[in-house]
């Protein structure tokens, strides 16, 4: 009897161990399909929240597109603006037109042909006896500009005053003023957009002015800017080839040696600006 009781003690002790080791396995069980589960939500969270940045990413690319070509077409419709007042004030023009031009050489085909209008205007308007005059900064890469409106009939002039730099200005038939704004401060920097003012007295003040900076001893005709640089070419090197010299100015060879034949005394200067 008494090894029987020890059996059945046996017994009820592996059937209590056995119980424990179930439960603590069923526990363990428990714990690691929770942990599963939320290494699961958590992993899908991760995939939403990268779906949703790179969407954001993608959104934010197309929003600042959206932003620049929004730019650009206000600066092309601000800049065509001006050109509409230039076109306009060339049509109203009945004697004179004189002014301050920054005489830059186009950059790209829309603004090459908004110069070939310019110079088709010129053309005109001199044939029917309207006087022409601009002022341009003197810089040799304005030489081009400064070609094409002479060989349309315009009288060219180059001077370095600070109403050169500082503004550009068209005064038409001493009545009204056309005034450009540049988009940034400088005379490199394009046109943004034009104002037009008709006033006779504003006319009057800017003309008092343009002839001032005209009459200065350093202000130089188209012809003799160019004969000042080839003069100054020909110092450093006699044998001067006139190829270079063309590409680099962008005007035609035969225009340079009918300029370098001319009988001309350059105006006094401190630098040339070559």
């Amino acid at each position: 009897m008494y090894v029987v009781s020890i059996e059945r003690k046996g017994f009820r002790s592996i059937s209590k161990n056995r119980g424990m080791f179930f439960r603590r396995t069923n526990v363990l069980t428990t714990v690691i399909t929770v942990e599963f589960s939320l290494l699961l939500v958590e992993l899908i969270l991760l995939i939403v929240t990268v779906i949703l940045l790179v969407m954001n990413l993608r959104e934010e690319k197309g929003r600042q597109d959206l932003i620049k070509e929004v730019g650009r077409a206000t600066k092309v419709l601000t800049r065509q603006e001006y050109f509409n007042e230039v076109i306009r004030s060339y049509h109203d023009a009945k004697k004179s037109i004189f002014g301050c031009v920054t005489g830059s050489p186009p950059d790209g085909e829309e603004e090459g042909e908004m110069i070939n209008t310019i110079v088709k205007h010129i053309r005109d308007l001199t044939k029917e006896g309207v006087k022409i005059r601009f002022m341009i900064p003197k810089f040799t890469d304005r030489l081009h500009i400064g070609y094409r409106y002479s060989q349309a009939g315009a009288e060219v002039f180059y001077n370095n005053c600070a109403l050169v730099n500082d503004a550009r200005y068209m005064v038409i038939d001493d009545r009204f003023v056309l005034i450009g704004v540049p988009e940034k401060v400088g005379e490199n920097e394009p046109t943004k957009k034009g104002y037009r003012i008709p006033s006779i007295g504003i006319s009057a003040i800017i003309r008092e002015h343009y002839d001032q900076c005209a009459n200065s001893k350093f202000t130089a005709t188209y012809e003799e800017y160019v004969k000042e640089i080839i003069q100054e070419m020909k110092r450093i090197k006699p044998e001067l080839d006139f190829e270079p010299v063309a590409r680099e100015l962008q005007i035609p060879i035969g225009e340079l040696k009918r300029i370098d034949t001319l009988n001309i005394t350059p105006k006094p200067t401190l630098k040339v600006n070559i």
